[in-house]
């Protein structure tokens, strides 16, 4: 992860058309035949907010979304799909193609440059 002083210093605003509810973003990767990016965060942990303030505040990390169906998922609000996805670190995202099945996921943050490139091998 980045240094603590570059972690102060980011100060971006998500570019990200984040969907906030797992079963409306399912129903709309399906129609879509998009898989959904899957992002589970809290506003309370700093990682995540390192996540917020840098990589979804990238305009590349944005267009390398453009496939996809992104949706956040705080844990503390939606502890059902928490334990359907066996979270237990966060931030954590994952990639679900239409049909429901989770292809990769990744557990810790991620500055926009190791996101892209880890979406990039997908």
């Amino acid at each position: 992860m980045a240094s603590l002083s570059l972690y102060l210093r980011a100060s971006g605003k998500e570019v990200i058309s984040w969907r906030e509810d797992y079963t409306t973003a399912k129903a709309e990767a399906a129609a879509g035949n998009k898989p959904m990016l899957v992002y589970f965060t809290a506003p309370w942990f700093g990682p995540c907010d390192y996540m917020k303030r840098t990589t979804w505040a990238s305009n590349d990390v944005k267009q390398s979304l453009a496939n996809y169906v992104p949706v956040k998922l705080n844990v503390d609000n939606n502890e059902e799909f928490a334990k359907l996805f066996g979270i237990d670190t966060i931030p954590h995202v994952f990639i679900v193609q239409p049909g429901g099945q989770v292809t990769r996921d990744y557990s810790g943050a991620m500055t926009p440059e190791e996101f892209v490139a880890w979406i990039g091998k997908s």
